[in-house]
C-alpha cells in the first residue's frame, strides 16, 4: 500500500512516523525533489499528487495536510461533492507504485474536536489507504511509560518508572514537551545518564513558567501578563507554551463548568488536584465566565494550528495576540 491516512492528536508520534518513511522510502540524494509537503490543497492539486507519474530518481513521498477538508477554520470548512470524491477515489486506486502519499489530519491537542467518522471522506480513506489513528495519551495510559523510556534511549538516558510518574506530572503528556525536555536533560546532566527527580525540578521549569502565564491570562494586569510572556518566550517554542496552556485551560473550564453542581472533593478527585490547589483555582476564575475561557482556548487551538500548518510566519507574535486576546487572531 503506497497511500496512507495519519489523523490523531499525538502530533508527536504522528510526525516521527512520517519521518520514518520517508527514511525508507526517499533517496536522501533526492530528497529536495521526491519529498514534498502540502497544506489542504485543492481538489484539482490533490488528483494531481494521486496522478504523479514515477521518476527516473526513485519514489515520491507526499505529505497532504487535510485539516480543513475535516474542521472549520473560521466558519468554513472545504468539501467535495460527490462526483469529486468519486474522482478522488478512483486517483487514490490508481495510484503507481513508486508515488507514496500520507494524508495527514492533525487534531488540536486537549480539545474536544474529533474527526468525524462518519463523513464519506473519513470512510473513503478508511477502505483505501493504510489509515492509523495517533490518540493523545493520558497520564494514567499502560502504554505511555515504555513509551518514555524508548524516547529517553534514544537519547542515551535511563530513567525508571517512579522518575517517568514525575517527569510527567510536571510536564503533562505532550510528547513534543518530554522530548524536548529530555533533550535539555541529556545536555544539562551529561556525562550522567541517569535521570533522576532532582534533575526534572532543576531543569525543567517550562510548567512552572507557563502555569504562572496561565494564571496572569485569567487576570487583567496586561503590563504583568507580557513581562512574564517575554520571559517564557524566549527559551521555548510557541507550541510549547500552547501545550501547556491547553492544559491548564482545560482545567479552569472544567471547574467552571461544574463549580456550583460538584463539591471540592469530587472537583479534586475527578482533575487529579488536591483541594486546596482547586480551592485556589475557583478563586482566580470567580470573575471569569465560561464563555471567555472557552472562547481563549479556541483562540490557542486556532493559534496552534495556524503554526503547525505553516499559515504564520510569526509563531511568537501570534500566540501574543491570543493572550492578549486581540481581534485579529
Amino acid at each position: 500500500m503506497t497511500v496512507y491516512f495519519f489523523h490523531g492528536k499525538e502530533e508527536y508520534l504522528l510526525s516521527k512516523e512520517i519521518h520514518k518513511l520517508q527514511t525508507e522510502l526517499v533517496d536522501e540524494a533526492f530528497k529536495s525533489m521526491n519529498y514534498r509537503i502540502y497544506f489542504s490543497p485543492d481538489f484539482e492539486e490533490i488528483l494531481e499528487i494521486c496522478a504523479t507519474a514515477p521518476l527516473m530518481f526513485g519514489n515520491i513521498l507526499s505529505v497532504v495536510h487535510m485539516e480543513k477538508y475535516f474542521f472549520k477554520s473560521g466558519n468554513k470548512k472545504l468539501e467535495f461533492s460527490d462526483k469529486q470524491l468519486k474522482d478522488f477515489e478512483y486517483a487514490l486506486n490508481n495510484v503507481a507504485e513508486t508515488n507514496n502519499i500520507i494524508f495527514v489530519c492533525n487534531v488540536p491537542r486537549d480539545d474536544d474536536k474529533k474527526i468525524d467518522t462518519r463523513t464519506k471522506l473519513f470512510k473513503m480513506f478508511a477502505k483505501i489507504t493504510n489509515m492509523r489513528d495517533f490518540p493523545q495519551y493520558r497520564d494514567y495510559d499502560r502504554d505511555l511509560p515504555s513509551v518514555i523510556v524508548s524516547m529517553a534511549k534514544e537519547r542515551e538516558l535511563q530513567i525508571d518508572s517512579k522518575t517517568i510518574t514525575h517527569l510527567v506530572e510536571r510536564l503533562g503528556v505532550n510528547l513534543r514537551l518530554i522530548d524536548s525536555e529530555l533533550t535539555k536533560l541529556q545536555t544539562a546532566i551529561f556525562p550522567n545518564k541517569k535521570v533522576t527527580n532532582a534533575d526534572i525540578d532543576e531543569y525543567c521549569t517550562l510548567t512552572e513558567n507557563v502555569f504562572e502565564l496561565a494564571d496572569l491570562i485569567v487576570g487583567e494586569d496586561k503590563n504583568a501578563v507580557m513581562k512574564q510572556f517575554s520571559a517564557v518566550i524566549e527559551k521555548n517554542h510557541p507550541l510549547q507554551v500552547i501545550a501547556l496552556l491547553h492544559t491548564n485551560l482545560h482545567k479552569l473550564i472544567y471547574l467552571k463548568t461544574f463549580e456550583k453542581e460538584k463539591s471540592i472533593k469530587t472537583l479534586s478527585s475527578e482533575l487529579f488536584i488536591p483541594e486546596y490547589p482547586v480551592k485556589l483555582l475557583l478563586e482566580k476564575i470567580k470573575n471569569k465566565s465560561l464563555k471567555e475561557l472557552l472562547a481563549l482556548k479556541h483562540y490557542l487551538c486556532d493559534a496552534e494550528i495556524k503554526i503547525k500548518t505553516g499559515q504564520t510566519q510569526n509563531p511568537e507574535y501570534l500566540l501574543e495576540s491570543v493572550i492578549l486576546r486581540g481581534e485579529n487572531v
